[in-house]
């Protein structure tokens, strides 16, 4: 199997927190199911995620997310072959921006707001390394 990643942002425009459990709780299962490992960064109004896994799978995947209404404005910023996973225990680990580390903010964060569509490749990457070797991070 070809290792694949995929990291887009879209603006899911103010989900409940119920909203947002039960996207988690559906995506976690439809992950676990086709072997996809990632992370998603939430903020207030948009998401961040890192998709892991075989290259179908994840395209598939994706195509998914692209017809669901809660993701707005779908921008790919990164897709391509992967040596190894990053998030290799989690279907999905999900982070709440605003309690994301503080010197990982102070490094990432563009004047104390997250937003990944102004962030450099390099800068994605190494966010998402950052992330994934942070022990047991506290989730939503």
């Amino acid at each position: 199997m070809q290792l694949t990643k995929l990291i887009y942002t879209s603006n899911h425009g103010g989900l409940t927190a119920k909203a947002l459990d039960d996207l988690l709780l559906k995506s976690r299962a439809n992950n676990e199911r086709d072997g996809i490992t990632g992370v998603l960064i939430a903020s207030d109004e948009d998401f961040m995620q890192l998709l892991e896994g075989g290259r179908a799978v994840v395209a598939e995947c994706f195509m998914r997310i692209m017809k669901d209404d809660r993701h707005q404005s779908i921008r790919v910023l990164m897709a391509g072959e992967s040596g190894a996973r990053l998030f290799s225990e989690w279907s999905m680990c999900s982070l709440d921006a605003s309690q994301v580390d503080k010197g990982i903010v102070s490094r990432y964060w563009i004047n104390g707001t997250f937003d990944p569509a102004r962030m450099s490749q390099v800068a994605i990457e190494d966010l998402c390394r950052e992330l994934s070797a942070q022990p047991r991070m506290a989730t939503i």
